[in-house]
């Protein structure tokens, strides 16, 4: 997971630094599909400002802004924020229904088959970690893209040991 601190009208110490870099890298905790974090610090006045932009998988967006009278309080209020709402999303894409498809009596027949479901993926060309960043956001079995390096259509898929294949066309 990258972090990305920018500070805004102030100067930031490096104990400061420290301590956002622990408190952040402690989120994947709570959701590990978090690909990057952005953290704006600012001072206005007497205001302590802290904004946190949360980069998840699936092109998905977290925000969470806090202002205290003290840089430290907004930080924790921020992360605090930040963490209710990466458990909601962890809980939401748990409680998602799934139903296997109900097979008919014709779909039982040996002889004839029918296609129950299909899935048109239309994605930009991809790189291979963007792919597998992807393959584990739509939490299915195999990811059909085009890969970034040769612009043809690749297959990247869950092996039984735990590891990625990857099938390449060859011409």
């Amino acid at each position: 997971m990258k972090i990305k601190i920018a500070e805004r009208h102030a100067v930031l110490s490096d104990s400061l630094r420290s301590y956002i870099r622990h408190k952040t890298e402690g989120l994947s905790r709570f959701y590990d599909r978090i690909i990057s974090i952005d953290v704006i610090l600012s001072v206005e006045k007497e205001r302590q400002i802290a904004d946190f932009h949360a980069h998840l998988t699936n092109k998905k967006l977290i925000n969470a802004h806090e202002e205290s009278a003290d840089m430290y309080a907004s930080i924790d209020a921020a992360l605090d924020h930040l963490k209710r709402q990466l458990v909601k999303r962890k809980d939401q894409l748990r409680g998602k229904p799934f139903s296997e498809p109900s097979l008919s009596k014709e779909a039982e027949k040996p002889d004839h088959k029918k296609i129950l479901r299909t899935d048109i993926y239309f994605h930009k060309p991809m790189s291979l970690e963007e792919a597998v960043l992807q393959l584990e956001a739509i939490e299915k079995n195999f990811l059909v893209f085009v890969n970034a390096d040769d612009d043809k259509v690749s297959i990247l898929y869950h092996r039984r040991d735990g590891n990625y294949g990857l099938i390449e066309p060859k011409r």
